[in-house]
C-alpha cells in the first residue's frame, strides 16, 4: 500500500488533542467537602470503573476519527510491488522504438510519431520528483539521456528531437540492459515503459524475455504501450545487387533487384525503377506479380557508366505506407581497367606451354591488336621478376605453378592482400605443398586450404592420350557467386570439363582463423563432394585458391566454353570485396582503406539529407599502419557522400542498406504476446485513448480514501451517539 500525498499523514500527530484536552480535564478537578457527598460517593465508587472505561473508549473514538481522517486525506492506495511511504519516489526508464517499421503510417501519421506522443504522455503521467531515462532502441540503444535524471524538461526535449533510424529491431538485449540500470537506482519503484509497434520480428525469445522480467518483478515492472494501427502489408525492395561479373565503364551493367510482398494477397504490375548517382530514374520494368508471404521475386535493370569511379544505384518502387523501404541504393566502384599480374611458374618453350597462357587469353578475349583498348589488362611475369613487382599497381595477382617464392616476396604478398588485392592460386607440377601450406596456410593464413594429396593418374603430357578415370565438376545447387550463372541450364554445363589429377583441398579450420582471415568457404566441389575451388578473405582482400591447373596440364577446362566466364568471374568476385566494403548495413561502421598519402588528411562525410557544410570533417587516421576512413554514424539508408579537404574534385560513394527483416510488419502472435502480458501491462495506443488517466490508476492501484473517509463517518456518528447515552446515564 502506498499515499498519494504523503506529506498529509503529519495530520496523525492530531489525535493527540484529545489526549491532551482528557488529561487537562482531569486536573482541572477540585475536591469540596460537604455533607450530602458521603452519600454520593458511595455511588461514585460504584460505577468508577464503568466511568473510567466510558472516557476511554470516547478518547480513543476521537483519536481515531482524526487519525482515519489523516489517511484518508493522505489517498491511501493498494499497488503490486509492496509498501512506500513516499509515493513519489519513482524511476522510469522509457525506451522508445526507433527502428525502420516506425515509419509505417496510417494514412496521416507515422507510427514513430505516435510512439513520441504516447512517451509524452508517460512524462506527464509520473509523480512530481520522478527521474526518467529516454533510450531510442533499434538493434542497437541509442541512450539520449542514459541514466535516470529529475530533469523533465530535458526528457520532454529528447522525445521531441528524437528522429526515426532505418535500422533492425531487437527489444531483448535492450531490455537486459533497461533492467541491470533500473535495479542500480535507489528509488522504491522502479518501471519499465516501452513504447513500440511490437514487430514480431523485434520479439524474438519471447520466453526468455518473459522469465527475465518474472525474475525481477518485485523490484521491477514494465509497461508496453503499442503504437499499430494493425497495417501488414508492405512491399520492399530488399536487395539490389551487381549481377554482372565485373563494372568496367561504358558497358551495360545488369544489377538484380529483389522485391518482397508481405501482405495477405499477390501484388500486381509492380514498376522497379533504377536511378544512377541520384539522378531521374533510368532503365524501369513491371513485375506482372509478386506473390504475398514474404518470397523475393527478382527483376533485372541495366544501367551504364560513362565515367570511372565510386557510383550509386537506387532501386525504387512506387511509395507505400512504409516507406522506409521503398528505395534502396547499392554503390560499386566503375573501372576504366583491371590490371592483373599473371606469375608464370613455367613459363614452357613456346607461347602455347606456357602455364599462363589459357588464362591470358580467357581473360582478354580479343585480337592481339585490341588487347590495349580491353578493359582487362594483364602482365606477365617469372617468378624471379614477381620477387621485385610493386603489387599495388595490380588489382589481382594470379600464381600459377609458381614453385616458391623470397620471404620478402610473401611479406609484400601478405600485406598487398591485407589492404584489398585479389590473389588467385593455381597448382601444378613443381609446386611446394610445403611452402604454401607452411608460409601461405599456417603462418601467415591467406590460402584457404592445405594442399593434401595428390588424386588421379599421372599424366604424360607428351601424348595426346588421357586418361579413362577422371573427376568432374558438381552438376547443381551452385549456391556461390561465382558460379551461380549456371543455376541457368542454358548457361551451359559445369560438368563437361574433365580433371585428371588435382590437389585435395583440406579446409582451414575455423576455429583457429585469425582476426585478419575469415573462414574459408568452398565456391565448387568436383562431383563426389571434395573442395575443386576454395575462397577466404584476408583483411580487405581474397583469395580464391584451385585444386588443378590453370593450363591444359592436368584437365581440360582451359580449353572448355565454361572457363572464360568462370574467370572473368572469379576476377569479379575478387574486386567485389570492395563493394562488400562499399555497401555496409544500417548501424554497422563504414571503414575503407585508402592511398598511404591521405593519412591526416580531413575527410567530410554526408548522408541522406545531410549538407556537407553543415558537417565537421574528421581526420584520415592510421590504423595498423593503414589509413582508414571511419564512418559510425549510419543509422538512415541511402547514398553516403565522402569528399577529401585537400582534393574537392575527388569523391567516394558507399550505401547504407536496411535488413530486409524490418519490412516485415506483422506484429507479434497473440499466444506471445499474451505469455508477455502475464508479466508486462500491455496498453494500446490509439487517439480516443486516454493513456494518461490509464497509467495513473494503473500506477495508484486501488484507492482507498472513500473507505478510509466513510470509516471516519461512522467513528464520528458512533462518539457523538454514545457520549450523549453515556452523558445522560451519569
Amino acid at each position: 500500500m502506498g499515499f498519494l500525498n504523503p506529506l498529509l499523514l503529519f495530520g496523525i500527530a492530531g489525535i493527540a488533542s484529545p489526549i491532551i484536552i482528557h488529561l487537562l480535564a482531569k486536573k482541572q478537578i477540585k475536591r469540596v467537602v460537604w455533607a450530602a457527598m458521603r452519600f454520593l460517593k458511595v455511588c461514585v465508587d460504584r460505577n468508577k470503573r464503568k466511568m473510567n472505561l466510558e472516557e476511554i473508549i470516547l478518547l480513543i473514538l476521537r483519536c481515531l476519527v482524526l487519525a482515519v481522517l489523516a489517511l484518508a486525506l493522505a489517498r491511501p492506495a493498494i499497488r503490486e510491488g509492496g509498501f512506500s511511504i513516499l509515493g513519489g519516489d519513482e524511476t522510469a526508464i522509457l525506451l522508445i522504438d526507433n527502428s525502420g517499421s516506425m515509419s509505417a503510417t496510417d494514412g496521416a501519421t507515422a507510427r514513430f510519431e505516435k510512439a513520441k506522443k504516447a512517451a509524452e504522455f508517460v512524462l506527464d503521467s509520473l509523480p512530481s520528483g520522478s527521474a526518467v531515462a529516454v533510450w531510442l532502441v533499434s538493434d542497437i540503444v541509442n541512450d539520449v539521456i542514459p541514466e535516470p535524471t529529475r530533469d523533465i524538461a530535458l526528457a520532454r526535449r529528447s522525445i521531441r528531437e528524437a528522429k526515426r533510424s532505418d535500422q533492425a529491431t531487437e527489444w531483448q538485449s535492450a531490455l537486459r540492459r533497461g533492467v541491470e540500470v533500473a535495479k542500480r537506482q535507489t528509488a522504491f519503484h522502479k518501471h519499465l515503459y516501452v513504447v513500440t509497434d511490437a514487430q514480431a520480428c523485434g520479439w524474438k525469445g519471447v520466453g526468455e524475455t518473459r522469465n527475465m522480467l518474472e525474475a525481477e518483478k518485485k523490484e521491477i515492472r514494465a509497461r508496453l504501450i503499442v503504437v499499430t494501427e494493425g497495417e501488414e502489408r508492405n512491399l520492399a525492395v530488399t536487395n539490389v545487387r551487381l549481377a554482372s561479373a565485373l563494372a568496367p565503364v561504358n558497358q551495360p551493367l545488369r544489377f538484380e533487384v529483389s522485391v518482397v510482398n508481405h501482405g495477405p494477397e499477390p501484388a500486381l504490375n509492380v514498376a522497379v525503377s533504377l536511378a544512377m548517382d541520384g539522378a531521374e530514374a533510368g532503365d524501369e520494368q513491371t513485375i506482372e506479380a509478386v506473390p504475398p508471404g514474404g518470397v523475393a521475386k527478382a527483376i533485372s535493370l541495366f544501367a551504364t557508366f560513362r565515367e570511372p569511379g565510386f557510383h550509386t544505384v537506387t532501386a525504387r518502387i512506387h511509395a507505400d505506407r512504409c516507406p522506409f523501404d521503398d528505395a534502396r541504393t547499392f554503390a560499386l566502384r566503375v573501372i576504366d581497367e583491371v590490371t592483373v599480374l599473371l606469375v608464370d611458374g613455367d613459363p614452357g618453350t613456346e607461347a602455347r606451354g606456357s602455364e599462363v597462357f589459357y588464362l591470358r587469353n580467357a581473360l582478354t578475349p580479343v585480337a592481339a591488336e585490341m588487347r590495349d583498348r580491353y578493359y582487362i589488362k594483364t602482365k606477365t611475369v617469372t617468378t624471379r621478376e614477381f620477387e621485385s613487382m610493386p603489387l599495388r599497381e595490380f588489382e589481382a595477382v594470379v600464381l600459377a605453378n609458381v614453385v616458391d617464392f623470397s620471404a620478402a616476396a610473401v611479406a609484400s604478398l601478405e600485406s598487398y592482400v591485407k589492404l584489398g588485392g585479389g590473389l588467385i592460386v593455381f597448382p601444378g607440377s613443381r609446386i611446394s605443398t610445403g611452402f604454401y601450406n607452411d608460409r601461405l596456410h599456417t603462418e601467415r593464413p591467406m590460402l584457404p586450404a592445405a594442399f593434401g594429396n595428390l588424386r588421379g593418374d599421372p599424366l604424360d603430357e607428351t601424348k595426346a592420350e588421357r586418361p579413362q578415370n577422371f573427376f568432374t565438376l558438381q552438376g547443381k545447387d551452385y549456391a556461390h557467386r561465382i558460379v551461380e550463372p549456371w543455376r541457368d541450364p542454358k548457361s551451359g554445363s559445369l560438368v563437361s570439363a574433365q580433371f585428371y589429377r588435382v590437389y585435395s583441398l583440406v579446409p582451414a579450420k575455423r576455429i583457429a582463423a585469425p582476426a585478419d582471415a575469415g573462414p574459408p568457404g568452398v565456391v565448387l566441389t568436383f562431383s563426389d563432394g571434395t573442395p575443386a575451388v576454395m575462397e577466404r578473405t584476408f583483411g580487405f582482400g581474397r583469395v580464391v585458391q584451385f585444386a588443378s591447373t590453370a593450363d591444359t596440364g592436368w584437365s581440360d577446362l582451359p580449353v572448355r566454353p565454361i572457363f572464360l566466364p568462370l574467370m572473368h568471374r572469379t576476377l569479379g568476385y575478387l574486386l567485389a570485396r570492395e563493394e562488400e566494403r562499399l555497401n555496409v548495413r544500417t548501424g554497422s561502421a563504414f571503414s575503407h582503406p585508402v592511398a598511404a598519402d591521405k593519412a591526416g588528411q580531413k575527410v567530410t562525410i554526408a548522408g541522406p539529407g545531410e549538407k556537407l557544410e553543415e558537417i565537421r570533417p574528421k581526420t584520415i587516421e592510421l590504423k595498423n599502419g593503414v589509413p582508414i576512413i571511419e564512418h559510425s554514424k549510419t543509422q538512415s539508408g541511402g547514398a553516403y557522400d565522402v569528399r577529401f579537404a585537400d582534393a574537392p574534385s575527388e569523391r567516394m560513394k558507399f550505401a547504407v542498406y536496411s535488413d530486409p527483416a524490418e519490412s516485415d510488419l506483422h506484429e507479434m502472435n497473440p499466444q506471445d504476446l499474451k505469455r508477455l502480458g502475464d508479466m508486462v501491462q500491455v496498453f494500446r495506443w490509439s487517439p480516443e485513448i486516454d493513456l494518461r488517466s490509464l497509467m495513473e490508476r494503473d500506477r495508484t492501484g486501488t484507492e482507498l480514501w472513500l473507505a478510509f473517509a466513510l470509516g471516519v463517518l461512522l467513528l464520528a456518528v458512533a462518539e457523538t451517539l454514545l457520549g450523549n447515552r453515556w452523558s445522560r446515564s451519569r
